[in-house]
Protein backbone atom coordinates (compact mmCIF):
# COMPACT_ATOMS: atom_id res chain seq x y z
CA UNK A 1 0.00 0.00 0.00
CA UNK A 2 0.95 3.42 -0.79
CA UNK A 3 1.92 5.91 1.69
CA UNK A 4 -0.13 8.59 0.07
CA UNK A 5 -3.31 5.95 0.36
CA UNK A 6 -2.01 4.92 3.89
CA UNK A 7 -2.60 8.53 5.15
CA UNK A 8 -5.60 9.37 3.37
CA UNK A 9 -6.74 6.62 5.00
CA UNK A 10 -5.69 7.49 8.33
CA UNK A 11 -6.82 11.09 8.13
CA UNK A 12 -10.44 9.36 7.93
CA UNK A 13 -10.02 7.28 11.18
CA UNK A 14 -8.97 10.53 13.15
CA UNK A 15 -12.12 12.35 11.49
CA UNK A 16 -14.49 9.51 12.60
CA UNK A 17 -13.53 9.57 15.88
CA UNK A 18 -13.17 13.03 16.34
CA UNK A 19 -16.90 13.00 15.67
CA UNK A 20 -17.70 9.75 17.70
CA UNK A 21 -16.03 12.14 20.36
CA UNK A 22 -17.41 15.70 19.64
CA UNK A 23 -20.76 14.49 18.14
CA UNK A 24 -21.64 11.32 19.88
CA UNK A 25 -20.01 10.74 22.90
CA UNK A 26 -19.43 14.78 24.49
CA UNK A 27 -22.63 15.92 23.11
CA UNK A 28 -25.16 13.14 24.70
CA UNK A 29 -23.18 13.90 27.95
CA UNK A 30 -24.19 17.50 27.67
CA UNK A 31 -27.33 16.98 26.72
CA UNK A 32 -27.63 14.84 29.59
CA UNK A 33 -25.84 17.05 32.20
CA UNK A 34 -28.70 20.05 30.95
CA UNK A 35 -31.30 17.56 31.25
CA UNK A 36 -30.45 16.42 34.65
CA UNK A 37 -30.11 20.53 35.73
CA UNK A 38 -33.43 20.84 34.46
CA UNK A 39 -34.89 18.15 36.45
CA UNK A 40 -34.32 19.96 39.61
CA UNK A 41 -36.49 21.98 41.53
CA UNK A 42 -34.34 25.22 41.98
CA UNK A 43 -31.43 25.57 39.17
CA UNK A 44 -29.44 27.61 41.40
CA UNK A 45 -25.32 26.81 41.71
CA UNK A 46 -24.66 25.63 45.37
CA UNK A 47 -21.06 27.40 45.63
CA UNK A 48 -22.75 30.91 44.51
CA UNK A 49 -25.52 31.05 47.63
CA UNK A 50 -25.40 33.30 50.02
CA UNK A 51 -28.60 33.88 51.73
CA UNK A 52 -30.93 31.05 52.92
CA UNK A 53 -34.07 31.57 54.64
CA UNK A 54 -36.03 28.65 56.86
CA UNK A 55 -39.71 30.49 57.26
CA UNK A 56 -42.37 28.46 59.40
CA UNK A 57 -45.55 28.51 60.88
CA UNK A 58 -44.83 27.76 63.85
CA UNK A 59 -41.45 28.55 64.48
CA UNK A 60 -38.84 31.62 64.50
CA UNK A 61 -37.53 32.38 61.60
CA UNK A 62 -34.04 31.27 60.63
CA UNK A 63 -31.14 33.15 58.52
CA UNK A 64 -28.22 32.40 57.22
CA UNK A 65 -25.67 34.43 55.49
CA UNK A 66 -22.44 33.84 53.61
CA UNK A 67 -20.72 37.30 54.23
CA UNK A 68 -17.09 35.74 52.88
CA UNK A 69 -15.64 32.04 53.22
CA UNK A 70 -18.08 31.13 56.01
CA UNK A 71 -21.82 30.86 57.30
CA UNK A 72 -23.06 32.70 59.73
CA UNK A 73 -26.87 32.53 61.54
CA UNK A 74 -28.05 35.91 61.50
CA UNK A 75 -30.86 35.06 63.16
CA UNK A 76 -33.03 34.12 65.40
CA UNK A 77 -29.59 34.65 67.48
CA UNK A 78 -25.92 35.82 65.85
CA UNK A 79 -23.40 33.46 66.29
CA UNK A 80 -21.45 30.84 64.22
CA UNK A 81 -22.91 28.38 61.65
CA UNK A 82 -22.23 24.84 61.84
CA UNK A 83 -20.60 24.77 58.54
CA UNK A 84 -21.23 20.72 57.91
CA UNK A 85 -24.36 21.26 58.63
CA UNK A 86 -25.32 24.32 56.19
CA UNK A 87 -23.25 22.07 53.37
CA UNK A 88 -26.18 19.22 54.08
CA UNK A 89 -28.58 21.86 53.81
CA UNK A 90 -27.46 22.90 50.73
CA UNK A 91 -26.41 19.69 48.94
CA UNK A 92 -30.57 18.74 49.94
CA UNK A 93 -31.97 21.89 48.18
CA UNK A 94 -29.59 21.78 45.47
CA UNK A 95 -30.12 18.32 44.50
CA UNK A 96 -33.42 17.98 45.16
CA UNK A 97 -35.66 16.47 42.22
CA UNK A 98 -40.04 15.84 41.94
CA UNK A 99 -41.12 12.70 42.22
CA UNK A 100 -43.79 13.74 39.54
CA UNK A 101 -45.78 16.97 38.45
CA UNK A 102 -48.95 16.78 39.68
CA UNK A 103 -50.41 19.48 37.70
CA UNK A 104 -48.96 21.87 34.89
CA UNK A 105 -51.31 24.35 35.80
CA UNK A 106 -54.94 25.62 36.66
CA UNK A 107 -54.43 24.56 40.80
CA UNK A 108 -56.19 25.51 43.55
CA UNK A 109 -53.29 26.18 45.83
CA UNK A 110 -55.63 26.25 49.21
CA UNK A 111 -56.85 22.91 48.00
CA UNK A 112 -52.45 21.51 49.40
CA UNK A 113 -52.51 24.00 51.87
CA UNK A 114 -50.19 25.96 49.93
CA UNK A 115 -51.85 29.47 49.44
CA UNK A 116 -50.41 29.26 53.41
CA UNK A 117 -47.68 26.89 53.20
CA UNK A 118 -46.81 25.13 56.47
CA UNK A 119 -42.75 25.28 55.60
CA UNK A 120 -41.17 26.80 53.22
CA UNK A 121 -36.58 28.04 52.29
CA UNK A 122 -35.64 30.62 50.41
CA UNK A 123 -32.46 30.79 49.06
CA UNK A 124 -30.49 33.07 46.69
CA UNK A 125 -26.96 34.21 44.75
CA UNK A 126 -26.16 38.12 44.83
CA UNK A 127 -28.06 37.73 41.42
CA UNK A 128 -30.59 35.19 41.59
CA UNK A 129 -33.60 33.99 44.28
CA UNK A 130 -35.90 30.96 44.62
CA UNK A 131 -38.19 29.65 47.27
CA UNK A 132 -40.14 25.87 47.92
CA UNK A 133 -43.02 26.28 49.25
CA UNK A 134 -44.54 22.92 51.30
CA UNK A 135 -47.87 22.19 51.75
CA UNK A 136 -49.79 19.18 52.82
CA UNK A 137 -48.92 15.47 52.77
CA UNK A 138 -50.38 13.62 49.82
CA UNK A 139 -52.60 10.34 51.12
CA UNK A 140 -50.13 8.02 51.81
CA UNK A 141 -47.82 10.44 54.20
CA UNK A 142 -45.04 9.51 52.53
CA UNK A 143 -44.58 12.69 49.70
CA UNK A 144 -45.66 16.45 50.11
CA UNK A 145 -47.10 18.96 47.76
CA UNK A 146 -44.16 21.59 47.19
CA UNK A 147 -44.60 24.51 44.64
CA UNK A 148 -41.37 26.92 43.23
CA UNK A 149 -41.69 30.22 43.38
CA UNK A 150 -44.73 31.70 41.74
CA UNK A 151 -44.01 28.36 38.84
CA UNK A 152 -47.39 27.54 38.18
CA UNK A 153 -46.89 23.78 38.57
CA UNK A 154 -48.11 21.38 41.81
CA UNK A 155 -45.33 19.32 42.68
CA UNK A 156 -44.63 15.74 44.18
CA UNK A 157 -41.84 15.94 46.61
CA UNK A 158 -40.27 12.95 48.74
CA UNK A 159 -41.07 13.76 52.55
CA UNK A 160 -37.35 13.20 53.12
CA UNK A 161 -36.60 16.38 51.82
CA UNK A 162 -38.71 18.31 54.19
CA UNK A 163 -37.16 16.65 57.18
CA UNK A 164 -33.55 17.42 55.79
CA UNK A 165 -34.35 21.20 55.55
CA UNK A 166 -36.76 21.68 58.49
CA UNK A 167 -34.03 22.19 61.00
CA UNK A 168 -33.64 24.07 64.14
CA UNK A 169 -31.51 27.38 65.19
CA UNK A 170 -29.57 24.94 67.13
CA UNK A 171 -29.54 22.04 64.54
CA UNK A 172 -27.30 24.93 62.29
CA UNK A 173 -25.55 26.95 64.77
CA UNK A 174 -21.79 25.76 65.63
CA UNK A 175 -21.92 23.76 68.73
CA UNK A 176 -18.07 23.71 69.32
CA UNK A 177 -16.94 24.64 72.68
CA UNK A 178 -13.45 24.96 72.52
CA UNK A 179 -11.83 26.86 69.97
CA UNK A 180 -8.97 25.21 69.49
CA UNK A 181 -7.37 22.68 67.61
CA UNK A 182 -4.71 19.69 68.82
CA UNK A 183 -1.84 20.95 67.38
CA UNK A 184 -2.46 24.54 68.72
CA UNK A 185 -1.99 23.30 72.51
CA UNK A 186 1.61 23.00 73.71
CA UNK A 187 0.40 23.21 78.09
CA UNK A 188 -2.16 21.69 79.73
CA UNK A 189 -3.20 22.05 83.02
CA UNK A 190 -6.03 19.74 84.82
CA UNK A 191 -7.24 20.79 88.37
CA UNK A 192 -9.99 18.63 90.01
CA UNK A 193 -11.56 17.59 93.02
CA UNK A 194 -7.93 19.23 94.93
CA UNK A 195 -5.47 17.36 92.34
CA UNK A 196 -3.68 19.24 89.68
CA UNK A 197 -1.97 17.99 86.60
CA UNK A 198 0.51 19.80 84.67
CA UNK A 199 1.51 18.59 80.83
CA UNK A 200 3.80 20.33 78.35
CA UNK A 201 4.39 19.40 75.08
CA UNK A 202 8.81 19.21 74.56
CA UNK A 203 8.41 18.16 70.57
CA UNK A 204 5.55 17.35 68.37
CA UNK A 205 4.88 13.86 69.94
CA UNK A 206 6.26 14.08 73.24
CA UNK A 207 5.20 15.51 76.45
CA UNK A 208 6.26 14.94 80.10
CA UNK A 209 4.45 15.79 83.17
CA UNK A 210 5.72 18.83 85.20
CA UNK A 211 3.11 18.02 88.38
CA UNK A 212 2.22 16.22 90.56
CA UNK A 213 5.89 15.48 89.45
CA UNK A 214 8.33 15.55 86.57
CA UNK A 215 8.12 12.66 84.93
CA UNK A 216 7.71 11.21 80.73
CA UNK A 217 4.36 11.50 80.18
CA UNK A 218 2.38 9.13 77.16
CA UNK A 219 1.79 11.02 74.30
CA UNK A 220 -0.70 8.88 72.55
CA UNK A 221 -3.07 9.40 75.83
CA UNK A 222 -2.34 12.91 75.58
CA UNK A 223 -3.36 13.44 72.06
CA UNK A 224 -6.56 11.11 72.83
CA UNK A 225 -7.21 13.60 75.49
CA UNK A 226 -7.17 16.96 73.13
CA UNK A 227 -8.95 15.30 70.72
CA UNK A 228 -11.72 14.63 73.30
CA UNK A 229 -11.34 18.37 74.81
CA UNK A 230 -11.21 20.44 71.24
CA UNK A 231 -13.96 17.72 69.80
CA UNK A 232 -16.56 18.80 72.75
CA UNK A 233 -19.89 19.25 71.24
CA UNK A 234 -22.72 21.25 73.21
CA UNK A 235 -25.71 19.23 74.15
CA UNK A 236 -27.44 22.41 74.45
CA UNK A 237 -26.61 26.23 74.82
CA UNK A 238 -27.58 28.63 77.42
CA UNK A 239 -26.84 32.32 75.80
CA UNK A 240 -28.46 34.63 78.41
CA UNK A 241 -27.72 32.46 81.55
CA UNK A 242 -29.16 33.76 84.52
CA UNK A 243 -26.23 33.60 86.89
CA UNK A 244 -27.60 34.91 89.87
CA UNK A 245 -27.03 32.58 93.17
CA UNK A 246 -24.75 30.04 90.74
CA UNK A 247 -27.17 28.13 89.27
CA UNK A 248 -24.82 25.78 87.33
CA UNK A 249 -21.87 25.10 89.22
CA UNK A 250 -19.16 27.69 87.35
CA UNK A 251 -18.36 30.40 89.84
CA UNK A 252 -16.66 27.58 92.08
CA UNK A 253 -16.19 24.93 89.25
CA UNK A 254 -15.44 21.16 90.13
CA UNK A 255 -13.00 21.35 87.33
CA UNK A 256 -10.67 23.78 84.98
CA UNK A 257 -8.97 22.76 82.41
CA UNK A 258 -6.22 24.93 80.86
CA UNK A 259 -5.42 24.67 77.36
CA UNK A 260 -2.16 27.46 76.18
CA UNK A 261 -0.65 27.57 73.04
CA UNK A 262 1.78 30.22 71.35
CA UNK A 263 -1.20 32.03 70.07
CA UNK A 264 -3.84 31.56 72.75
CA UNK A 265 -5.20 29.85 75.36
CA UNK A 266 -9.00 29.10 76.33
CA UNK A 267 -9.95 27.59 80.47
CA UNK A 268 -12.90 25.42 80.53
CA UNK A 269 -15.05 25.23 83.85
CA UNK A 270 -16.69 22.43 84.65
CA UNK A 271 -19.50 22.77 86.99
CA UNK A 272 -22.64 21.17 87.83
CA UNK A 273 -24.29 18.11 87.06
CA UNK A 274 -27.34 18.59 84.72
CA UNK A 275 -30.53 16.59 85.87
CA UNK A 276 -29.51 13.43 85.94
CA UNK A 277 -31.43 11.05 83.10
CA UNK A 278 -31.06 7.26 82.09
CA UNK A 279 -30.74 4.42 83.21
CA UNK A 280 -28.68 2.58 86.44
CA UNK A 281 -24.69 3.88 85.85
CA UNK A 282 -25.23 6.34 83.41
CA UNK A 283 -22.94 8.99 83.37
CA UNK A 284 -24.62 12.56 83.76
CA UNK A 285 -24.25 15.76 81.28
CA UNK A 286 -22.55 19.09 82.86
CA UNK A 287 -22.58 22.50 82.66
CA UNK A 288 -19.31 24.38 81.26
CA UNK A 289 -18.39 27.59 79.95
CA UNK A 290 -15.13 28.91 78.61
CA UNK A 291 -13.56 31.49 81.17
CA UNK A 292 -14.30 34.83 80.47
CA UNK A 293 -17.38 34.25 78.33
CA UNK A 294 -21.17 34.09 79.47
CA UNK A 295 -22.25 31.60 76.94
CA UNK A 296 -23.29 28.12 78.72
CA UNK A 297 -23.20 24.76 77.52
CA UNK A 298 -24.63 21.11 78.25
CA UNK A 299 -21.50 18.44 77.42
CA UNK A 300 -22.16 14.81 77.56
CA UNK A 301 -20.65 13.69 80.94
CA UNK A 302 -19.44 10.21 79.28
CA UNK A 303 -16.77 12.37 77.15
CA UNK A 304 -15.91 14.58 80.30
CA UNK A 305 -15.62 11.76 82.15
CA UNK A 306 -13.07 9.62 79.93
CA UNK A 307 -10.41 11.93 80.01
CA UNK A 308 -7.49 10.05 81.15
CA UNK A 309 -6.13 12.55 84.44
CA UNK A 310 -4.59 9.86 86.64
CA UNK A 311 -0.86 10.59 86.67
CA UNK A 312 0.34 6.64 86.78
CA UNK A 313 -2.12 6.16 83.91
CA UNK A 314 -0.34 9.32 82.12
CA UNK A 315 3.12 8.01 82.77
CA UNK A 316 4.81 7.26 79.55
CA UNK A 317 6.52 3.49 81.27
CA UNK A 318 8.53 2.93 77.62
CA UNK A 319 11.37 1.21 78.31
CA UNK A 320 13.49 2.21 74.50
CA UNK A 321 12.30 5.68 72.38
CA UNK A 322 12.82 5.19 68.81
CA UNK A 323 11.43 5.37 65.55
CA UNK A 324 11.61 1.42 64.21
CA UNK A 325 12.07 2.98 60.21
CA UNK A 326 15.30 4.13 62.07
CA UNK A 327 16.52 1.48 62.62
CA UNK A 328 19.69 -0.16 60.28
CA UNK A 329 20.89 -3.27 62.81
CA UNK A 330 19.73 -5.37 65.06
CA UNK A 331 21.84 -7.72 67.60
CA UNK A 332 19.94 -10.09 69.70
CA UNK A 333 21.68 -12.75 72.19
CA UNK A 334 19.22 -14.88 73.32
CA UNK A 335 19.18 -18.53 74.55
CA UNK A 336 22.66 -18.86 73.76
CA UNK A 337 22.71 -17.93 70.20
CA UNK A 338 22.97 -14.79 68.61
CA UNK A 339 20.94 -13.21 65.79
CA UNK A 340 21.94 -10.33 63.74
CA UNK A 341 19.42 -8.58 61.25
CA UNK A 342 20.81 -5.18 59.21
CA UNK A 343 19.36 -3.45 56.51
CA UNK A 344 20.98 -2.97 52.60
CA UNK A 345 21.38 0.38 50.85
CA UNK A 346 18.14 -0.58 49.59
CA UNK A 347 16.52 -0.77 52.97
CA UNK A 348 15.84 -4.42 52.54
CA UNK A 349 16.76 -6.73 55.43
CA UNK A 350 19.15 -9.03 54.90
CA UNK A 351 19.95 -11.81 58.15
CA UNK A 352 24.06 -12.10 58.83
CA UNK A 353 23.26 -14.79 62.09
CA UNK A 354 23.31 -17.33 63.09
CA UNK A 355 23.16 -17.87 59.26
CA UNK A 356 23.19 -15.86 56.40
CA UNK A 357 19.62 -15.07 54.62
CA UNK A 358 19.32 -12.66 51.71
CA UNK A 359 15.62 -10.86 51.31
CA UNK A 360 14.83 -11.58 54.53
CA UNK A 361 10.76 -10.89 55.14
CA UNK A 362 10.37 -7.85 56.89
CA UNK A 363 7.32 -8.68 58.84
CA UNK A 364 8.88 -10.84 61.78
CA UNK A 365 11.59 -7.91 61.89
CA UNK A 366 8.99 -5.37 62.23
CA UNK A 367 7.56 -7.33 64.81
CA UNK A 368 10.30 -7.58 67.16
CA UNK A 369 10.84 -3.71 67.16
CA UNK A 370 7.16 -2.66 67.39
CA UNK A 371 7.60 -4.80 70.30
CA UNK A 372 10.50 -3.24 71.46
CA UNK A 373 9.14 -0.15 70.93
CA UNK A 374 5.99 -0.52 72.96
CA UNK A 375 7.83 -2.66 75.79
CA UNK A 376 6.43 -0.96 79.21
CA UNK A 377 7.99 -1.64 82.29
CA UNK A 378 5.58 -2.27 85.58
CA UNK A 379 7.80 -1.31 88.27
CA UNK A 380 10.98 0.89 88.46
CA UNK A 381 13.90 0.74 91.31
CA UNK A 382 15.87 3.93 91.60
CA UNK A 383 18.84 3.71 92.01
CA UNK A 384 18.92 0.21 90.73
CA UNK A 385 21.49 -2.16 93.20
CA UNK A 386 25.29 -1.89 92.99
CA UNK A 387 25.52 -5.22 93.05
CA UNK A 388 23.98 -6.51 89.39
CA UNK A 389 24.00 -10.03 90.43
CA UNK A 390 21.73 -9.35 92.79
CA UNK A 391 19.00 -8.91 90.19
CA UNK A 392 20.79 -11.00 87.42
CA UNK A 393 22.24 -8.81 85.31
CA UNK A 394 26.36 -9.49 85.79
CA UNK A 395 25.13 -12.38 83.25
CA UNK A 396 22.29 -11.21 81.41
CA UNK A 397 20.32 -14.39 79.60
CA UNK A 398 18.79 -11.47 76.62
CA UNK A 399 20.89 -8.87 75.29
CA UNK A 400 19.22 -6.43 72.46
CA UNK A 401 21.43 -3.91 70.38
CA UNK A 402 19.41 -1.31 68.46
CA UNK A 403 21.55 0.82 65.90
CA UNK A 404 19.97 4.07 65.04
CA UNK A 405 20.94 5.93 61.63
CA UNK A 406 22.92 8.72 62.50
CA UNK A 407 24.21 6.90 65.82
CA UNK A 408 27.59 5.78 66.76
CA UNK A 409 26.32 3.95 70.01
CA UNK A 410 23.37 1.59 70.21
CA UNK A 411 20.40 1.24 72.55
CA UNK A 412 21.14 -1.54 74.15
CA UNK A 413 18.55 -3.51 76.40
CA UNK A 414 20.06 -6.58 78.85
CA UNK A 415 17.70 -8.83 80.65
CA UNK A 416 17.50 -11.63 83.14
CA UNK A 417 16.08 -13.52 85.52
CA UNK A 418 15.94 -16.29 87.68
CA UNK A 419 16.71 -19.81 86.02
CA UNK A 420 17.08 -23.07 87.22
CA UNK A 421 14.47 -25.68 85.47
CA UNK A 422 14.65 -23.12 82.22
CA UNK A 423 18.37 -23.10 82.04
CA UNK A 424 18.15 -27.40 81.78
CA UNK A 425 15.56 -27.09 79.38
CA UNK A 426 17.18 -24.37 77.04
CA UNK A 427 20.71 -26.40 77.48
CA UNK A 428 18.52 -29.78 76.43
CA UNK A 429 17.28 -27.94 73.53
CA UNK A 430 20.72 -26.32 72.93
CA UNK A 431 22.25 -29.87 72.50
CA UNK A 432 19.55 -31.32 70.49
CA UNK A 433 20.25 -28.18 67.84
CA UNK A 434 24.25 -29.13 67.65
CA UNK A 435 25.19 -25.73 70.26
CA UNK A 436 27.37 -25.73 73.29
CA UNK A 437 25.58 -24.39 75.92
CA UNK A 438 27.42 -20.89 76.20
CA UNK A 439 29.02 -19.34 80.17
CA UNK A 440 25.53 -17.80 80.41
CA UNK A 441 23.90 -21.37 80.04
CA UNK A 442 25.17 -23.09 82.90
CA UNK A 443 23.64 -23.69 85.68
CA UNK A 444 23.64 -20.59 88.14
CA UNK A 445 25.48 -20.65 91.09
CA UNK A 446 22.85 -18.23 92.22
CA UNK A 447 19.67 -19.56 91.64
CA UNK A 448 18.56 -19.38 94.92
CA UNK A 449 19.38 -15.64 95.98
CA UNK A 450 16.17 -13.43 96.55
CA UNK A 451 15.80 -11.08 93.45
CA UNK A 452 14.12 -7.56 94.27
CA UNK A 453 11.98 -8.52 91.30
CA UNK A 454 10.32 -11.53 92.83
CA UNK A 455 8.70 -14.48 90.87
CA UNK A 456 8.06 -18.04 90.44
CA UNK A 457 10.78 -19.54 88.83
CA UNK A 458 9.38 -20.60 84.68
CA UNK A 459 9.19 -24.01 84.01
CA UNK A 460 10.61 -24.94 80.42
CA UNK A 461 10.61 -27.91 77.71
CA UNK A 462 12.72 -28.37 75.04
CA UNK A 463 10.30 -27.53 73.16
CA UNK A 464 8.53 -24.47 74.05
CA UNK A 465 9.86 -22.39 76.54
CA UNK A 466 7.56 -21.02 79.12
CA UNK A 467 7.38 -17.30 79.92
CA UNK A 468 9.85 -16.27 82.90
CA UNK A 469 9.05 -14.22 85.82
CA UNK A 470 10.52 -11.87 87.94
CA UNK A 471 12.61 -10.20 84.51
CA UNK A 472 14.82 -7.46 85.34
CA UNK A 473 16.16 -5.35 82.73
CA UNK A 474 18.54 -1.99 82.08
CA UNK A 475 18.24 -0.07 79.46
CA UNK A 476 21.18 2.78 77.92
CA UNK A 477 20.78 5.10 77.37
CA UNK A 478 17.94 6.09 79.62
CA UNK A 479 16.35 8.97 81.20
CA UNK A 480 16.04 7.18 84.21
CA UNK A 481 19.74 6.72 84.98
CA UNK A 482 20.51 3.75 87.46
CA UNK A 483 16.59 2.58 87.41
CA UNK A 484 16.30 -1.59 86.95
CA UNK A 485 13.21 -2.20 85.57
CA UNK A 486 10.37 -5.18 86.17
CA UNK A 487 8.87 -6.40 82.67
CA UNK A 488 5.98 -8.88 82.06
CA UNK A 489 7.95 -11.90 80.71
CA UNK A 490 5.86 -12.77 78.03
CA UNK A 491 7.88 -10.37 76.03
CA UNK A 492 11.23 -13.40 76.21
CA UNK A 493 8.46 -15.50 74.80
CA UNK A 494 6.93 -13.21 72.00
CA UNK A 495 10.84 -12.41 71.32
CA UNK A 496 11.88 -16.20 71.03
CA UNK A 497 8.75 -17.21 68.73
CA UNK A 498 9.54 -14.04 66.45
CA UNK A 499 13.55 -14.92 66.17
CA UNK A 500 12.63 -18.62 65.44
CA UNK A 501 10.85 -16.88 62.43
CA UNK A 502 13.88 -15.26 61.06
CA UNK A 503 15.61 -18.65 60.28
CA UNK A 504 12.29 -20.03 58.72
CA UNK A 505 12.60 -21.23 54.87
CA UNK A 506 9.92 -18.55 53.20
Amino acid sequence: MKLGKLLIYLSILVALAAYVYFVEIKHKQEQQAIEEKAAKIVHLEKDKIVEIELLSRDKEKIELKKPSDTWVLTAPIKTKADMSAVASLLHSITDAKPEKVVSEKDVKWEDYELDKPEFAVALGTKDQTAEIRFGSANPAKTSYYARVDEQPRLLLVPDTLKTSLNKSAFDLRDKTVVGLSPDQVDHIAISTEGKEIELQREAKDQWIMAKPERIRAKAAIIALNLRTLTNLTARSIIDDPDMDGDPYGLNDPQETILMAGKEREQTLLVGAIQKKEGGPGAEPDRYARIKGQDTVYVLDGRALKSLKTNPDELRDRSLLTFNPADIEKLEISLDGKTWLAAKDKDNKWSLEQPEKKEKLDAWPVTSILWDLKDLEWKSMTKPGPADLASVHLDKPQLTVSLFKKGDSEPLLLKAAWLVTAEKEGQEEGAKKDGQTPGPEQQPSAEKNVESPFKGTVAEVTPDKAAAPEGVSVLVQPQEEQGAIFAIDGSFVSRLRTDLKRLTEKN
